[in-house]
């Protein structure tokens, strides 16, 4: 990354994983994929990157998603010191968990709790969703390679995304630069109102070969054709209950 030697930027992934899943009908942050609920290995996929670290932040049934995280019975009170699943090779980043107490006012109270809780040093940040299982280590290691490439004047602002067919995806990294308004985010400010604020000159669209960027699973139907598409993922397949609609 800039030469054999040199160090990838301190990067925190955040990972949302606070909503209430009610297209779903039951909480998609636990439905099986990999053959481990969703939320962890979304998280472990993050920890085997070159992230810096991972902070998962859980909002309803927090104690649920943050048991399902470690795979173990310490709920909200485990501190996560990163964990590699079995086979892989090096470093794992260490992960941990977060309470969002506001976690009914949106997505954007979650961003904001996750980027307060995460390390004062980091450099950049991905924002990543819990329900994006698709989305490989080699993802977000070119979003990391990409902002490592820039130049110190244009990390400051910068805002990067994965983009596959002409599509963009998730997860996005953000610059620390933004962290004062990524921290006051809320039901009035959105993510999205920084992401369109900085896309010029600054943003970045990284072409990645996986459409993984774009499989978000809202409803059950969603789930069950993810599952059907990638088969190798689903080792451990639980369809879910009811086939309704709900809304948000």
């Amino acid at each position: 990354m800039n030469g054999a030697n040199a160090m990838p930027p301190v990067v925190s992934a955040i990972v949302l994983a606070a909503g209430a899943s009610t297209r779903m009908g039951r909480p998609k942050q636990l439905l099986p994929w990999g053959g481990m609920p969703m939320v962890r290995h979304v998280a472990e996929t993050f920890a085997a990157s070159v992230a810096s670290e991972v902070v998962v932040v859980v909002g309803r049934r927090a104690d649920d998603v943050a048991r399902a995280v470690f795979g173990d019975e310490h709920g909200v009170h485990r501190q996560g010191h990163g964990r590699k699943r079995e086979g892989d090779q090096g470093r794992a980043a260490p992960v941990r968990v977060c309470v969002n107490a506001a976690w009914e006012g949106g997505m954007a109270t979650s961003v904001a709790c996750g980027v307060r809780a995460a390390r004062a040093d980091a450099e950049a940040f991905l924002i990543a969703l819990s329900d994006h299982p698709a989305v490989g280590v080699d993802v977000i290691n070119a979003l990391i390679e990409a902002f490592a490439q820039r130049s110190p004047a244009e990390r400051v602002r910068a805002v990067i995304a994965p983009v596959h067919d002409g599509r963009r995806g998730h997860p996005v990294l953000l610059s620390a630069g933004l962290r004062d308004e990524l921290e006051a985010l809320g039901p009035a400010r959105t993510l999205r109102d920084i992401v369109n604020a900085n896309t010029d000159p600054v943003w970045s669209l990284v072409e990645v070969s996986s459409d993984g960027i774009r499989i978000d699973l809202d409803t059950p139907s969603d789930y069950t054709e993810a599952l059907s598409r990638m088969p190798e993922s689903a080792s451990c397949i639980e369809e879910p209950e009811g086939s309704a609609t709900h809304g948000d």
